[in-house]
């Protein structure tokens, strides 16, 4: 059994009033066409085509760089039956099933297409996924015969509509692929539109005598992205979804309904995530570690029994070995910190890599950045970084070496040596009190 897939992904997307095309329009930091393309991997479809419109081509192509996908563009907006006769048209169709997704519909499941294949491989040349509509929608309705086929499907401005009580068609198709590719070019235009209704697919194999069916799933499986709302709607369901799915494996949340995560982010059993946490992509925690309030994590990961925030913010390229401390308000990007080591307040620390056991004092900035080039620190294991540092890379911060509070390190600094590089403290005796007296006076001339 094989399986061809075609992603219908042209749309303006008018309704979410972006100038970002709708399909590139993210859930859980995921483009909503991923959902469609990481589908067709998970029923290893033989080749996947996603057809898309003029204005979303070439940003469409740039989402999915890297991804083993073909593309076709519908020039005008003439309707799905158009959209899916363009794809079989410009892609020969290799596999013995076709299936029909949509590029806002990301929930849809790996074993509702099963249940297609499983029917597609009892006989039927058409199956169609519904659902059992909660409240009334513009949809198509099931029109099923005496036998329980599936021989028409009605949609909203047709005469029937309203007397159609059955479920709604979510647009979701498995057909025989040849079977397809011929009654595709029957379907005509003749309606209040002048559009190539896909649905209309199902009248034509009635007529020619091949059986179609259809498969129900669950309402919330079906839901498609058409606006803001419905956007705030889906990313809900997900996050939803995945904080179930994190607490049923070990992970706590006091308040979980506060705290976001990316569709790829990996916490291990036993960690802590304490209220408000976002969580960007690429991030990877392992056992144990406690995530204090109001941090930002992204493209980090992060070693067992760490503790991090409050007020934390963990950017790309950040590596934390085991019982690590990044304290409130600290930044950490593209640098590494070896076990033990900890930056307990109010610090930058950029382009770095530090050893175990070392403290990096509060006040502490990595100065990586000349105007042009990042610049790289090393720091070996226990070191003793005195508070309100600057450290000018690129250079080396030997084992076992303390910088002196208040410094701004610009050269080497040997291993087990004390770096001071500070102005010498000059105390003028009497002249504060002068400089106070002054000051009064101006600012009480400036009052008057």
């Amino acid at each position: 059994m094989t399986v061809s897939t075609i992603i219908l992904a042209a749309g303006k997307g008018t309704r979410m009033r972006s100038p970002n095309p709708k399909i590139l329009h993210t859930i859980a930091g995921k483009h909503l066409i991923a959902f469609g393309v990481d589908l067709a991997k998970a029923i290893k479809s033989k080749e996947t085509i996603v057809v898309v419109g003029n204005e979303n081509e070439h940003a469409t192509k740039v989402a999915l760089a890297g991804e083993k996908v073909k593309f076709c563009t519908q020039k005008s907006q003439l309707g799905t039956g158009n959209a899916v006769k363009i794809a079989l048209d410009g892609i020969k169709i290799k596999a013995k099933y076709t299936l029909i997704l949509y590029g806002d519909t990301p929930f849809i499941k790996n074993k509702t297409i099963k249940k297609m294949i499983s029917k597609a491989d009892r006989g039927f040349e058409f199956i169609f996924l519904g659902f059992d509509a909660r409240k009334k929608n513009s949809y198509g309705k099931f029109k099923l015969g005496s036998d329980g086929k599936l021989i028409d499907i009605i949609e909203k401005n047709e005469p029937e509509y309203n007397s159609t009580n059955s479920l709604s068609n979510s647009g979701v198709l498995l057909a025989r692929s040849p079977t397809l590719a011929d009654l595709i070019q029957k379907i005509k235009d003749n309606n209040a539109k002048r559009e190539y209704y896909l649905t209309d697919v199902v009248k034509l194999a009635s007529k020619h005598g091949h059986p179609s069916t259809y498969v129900e799933c669950k309402e919330d499986e079906c839901i498609g992205v058409n606006s803001q709302l419905e956007l705030s709607i889906a990313e809900k369901k997900f996050q939803d979804k995945f904080r179930e799915r994190l607490m049923a494996s070990g992970v706590s949340m006091r308040a979980p309904e506060t705290c976001f995560f990316s569709y790829d982010t990996i916490i291990k059993a036993g960690c802590i995530i304490e209220p408000n946490v976002f969580f960007g992509k690429g991030v990877k925690i392992q056992s144990s570690t406690i995530i204090k309030s109001y941090s930002y994590i992204e493209g980090a990961h992060i070693g067992k029994h760490c503790q991090i925030g409050p007020f934390a913010r963990l950017r790309p390229g950040t590596n934390l070995s085991e019982e690590v401390k990044i304290g409130n308000f600290v930044e950490v990007k593209n640098a590494t910190l070896a076990s033990l080591t900890k930056a307990n307040h109010l610090s930058y620390v950029g382009d770095a890599k530090i050893g175990a056991n070392s403290n990096i004092g509060a006040g502490t900035i990595f100065c990586n950045y000349d105007g042009k080039n990042k610049n790289h620190t090393v720091v070996g294991d226990n070191v003793f970084v005195g508070s309100n540092t600057s450290i000018v890379a690129p250079l080396i911060i030997g084992n076992a070496s303390i910088v002196a509070a208040g410094s701004v390190i610009t050269r080497d600094v040997p291993s087990e040596s004390l770096a001071i590089a500070r102005p010498i403290q000059q105390n003028k005796i009497g002249l504060g009190k002068r400089i106070m007296l002054k000051l009064q006076k101006i600012s009480y001339k400036i009052r008057k």
